[in-house]
């Protein structure tokens, strides 16, 4: 934890080649039920922790792929957002980071995400989430160049505070973080 303001705690993670930053909008579902909009929420929530990392000079632009970038900066970005949470990632590399809130209906609809390899995790709520973020974060580090993200991702294994996946026959590592009812995961 490193902000503390009356709009709640940022927290700040540091990596070797990154930094995450993430953040709950505590008052975020009364924003949107009294007629705030939610792209507007986003941005001025992104900006609240870029500024925290000390990236507030920097415009957030996209590339044609949806791929967002900090104008003018060398650095890499990722960002997300789920249901009041925020997370971005910054880095001298590619990363992807991604923020979902718990939800037990993510069982219902793990055929969507989860392939034959992973069957083993069918049944752990926290594993399918795990899952999800994992190769989430790894596609908005690919910047979306993954034709079957299901099929061509597979998570080898989730330990403590860390998740192993395959792809193209390589391995990578992500890191995790259970949040209260959130699960960030972000390229190590």
């Amino acid at each position: 934890m490193i902000s503390g303001t009356s709009r709640g705690m940022i927290h700040i993670i540091n990596n070797s080649n990154s930094v995450v930053a993430y953040w709950k909008q505590a008052d975020y579902q009364e924003l949107l039920k009294g007629g705030a909009a939610k792209r507007l929420l986003e941005k001025k929530a992104v900006q609240y922790l870029l500024d925290a990392l000390g990236y507030g000079h920097c415009e957030v632009k996209y590339k044609e792929t949806g791929q967002p970038y900090l104008h003018n900066e060398s650095a890499f970005l990722s960002i997300s957002h789920s249901n009041g949470w925020f997370a971005v990632c910054v880095g001298s590399h590619p990363v992807g980071v991604d923020i979902q809130n718990h939800s037990p209906r993510l069982i219902l609809g793990q055929d969507y995400f989860r392939n034959d390899q992973e069957v083993i995790f069918a049944e752990d709520e926290q594993a399918l989430h795990l899952i999800w973020g994992a190769k989430e974060a790894f596609y908005k580090m690919k910047e979306g160049n993954i034709p079957d993200l299901k099929e061509e991702v597979s998570v080898l294994n989730i330990g403590e505070e860390l998740i192993v996946l395959e792809f193209g026959f390589q391995n990578f590592e992500l890191k995790y973080r259970l949040i209260n009812s959130a699960f960030l995961v972000f390229m190590k």
